[in-house]
């Protein structure tokens, strides 16, 4: 048993193809074959059921990846450990983001962890909640940054900052404060299914039965520059994000108010998956993000 071999299955239980793995690992079809087959020999187990197409793991097969993974990530590690251990942070960090997040704060964290940390290779992947976790739950990525609670006690949770929900579409220039059942009487304009922004809205202020229909327009919403595109065009309200308020033009932010008390808002939180091992990193990456958010 090798590295390598705990390489190939990996590829081949993502790719479900032998050949795709096989030029994905750079080998010959038949040597990745060859060398899948040794290790379920060595092991005693049918890690994949090849009748299937595309080819996916046996039941045992799952609990041979979940741990080869886990050998994978521990041997990384060891090859970056004197650094770590020296406080010179190296190797990759993979970090996954939601989508009402991205765009507000990796223009704030990116550049300055990059210039402090030149010798970590970082690597961003923009998904949904729901995806994110399983990618951790998979270890496919080291980290994300969620705004959701711990999802269970296997996940551990780094708390980054908090933000107020803003309302925008207010042309009233003396109305200061908005309650949530003048939004709940209103048109109000969400982001598609999918998106843990339009979950909090929707639950705040009695949404269940609200869509994006508006004199037979229907829209499908991913970001909040076409919510407040729709706003400005139909009227009506819709709910952001403090961050996103901060870059809006001054025109816009005067058409925007806060809730009355109690204010809601949104905690957002860096998430790691049990076990994870780039301690130091993660450490790294919220100081980062605490500071600059800060400032």
């Amino acid at each position: 048993m090798n590295f390598r071999q705990l390489e190939y299955i990996i590829a081949l239980e993502e790719e479900g193809h032998f050949r795709k793995a096989a030029e994905r690992c750079f080998i010959s079809q038949a040597t990745l074959s060859e060398m899948i087959k040794r290790l379920e020999d060595e092991l005693n187990i049918l890690i994949f059921d090849r009748s299937r197409n595309p080819v996916v793991p046996t039941q045992n097969g799952k609990e041979v990846l979940l741990k080869s993974r886990e050998i994978l990530k521990r041997s990384k590690e060891l090859i970056h450990l004197k650094s770590t251990l020296e406080g010179q942070l190296s190797g990759v960090l993979h970090i996954g983001v939601i989508p009402t997040v991205a765009p507000l704060l990796l223009p704030k964290i990116i550049k300055p962890f990059v210039k402090k940390y030149p010798d970590v290779e970082l690597k961003i992947k923009e998904a949904t909640t729901d995806q994110l976790i399983s990618d951790l739950e998979s270890e496919r990525i080291d980290a994300a940054i969620l705004a959701t609670n711990p999802i269970n006690k296997d996940f551990t949770e780094y708390p980054l900052y908090t933000e107020a929900l803003k309302v925008y579409g207010i042309d009233d220039k003396y109305k200061q404060l908005i309650t949530t059942k003048e939004i709940k009487e209103s048109t109000v304009w969400l982001l598609e299914d999918g998106h843990c922004f339009k979950d909090q809205v929707v639950s705040i202020c009695g949404l269940e039965n609200q869509s994006n229909q508006f004199d037979g327009l229907e829209m499908q919403c991913s970001s909040f520059a076409t919510l407040v595109g729709l706003v400005d065009d139909f009227g009506g309200y819709t709910l952001l994000p403090e961050l996103y308020v901060q870059i809006m033009s001054a025109k816009r932010q005067n058409k925007t108010r806060a809730f009355e008390a109690p204010e809601p808002f949104r905690q957002i939180r860096m998430m790691v998956y049990r076990p994870f091992v780039k301690k130091a990193h993660i450490a790294a990456l919220t100081e980062i993000i605490r500071s600059s958010i800060q400032k």
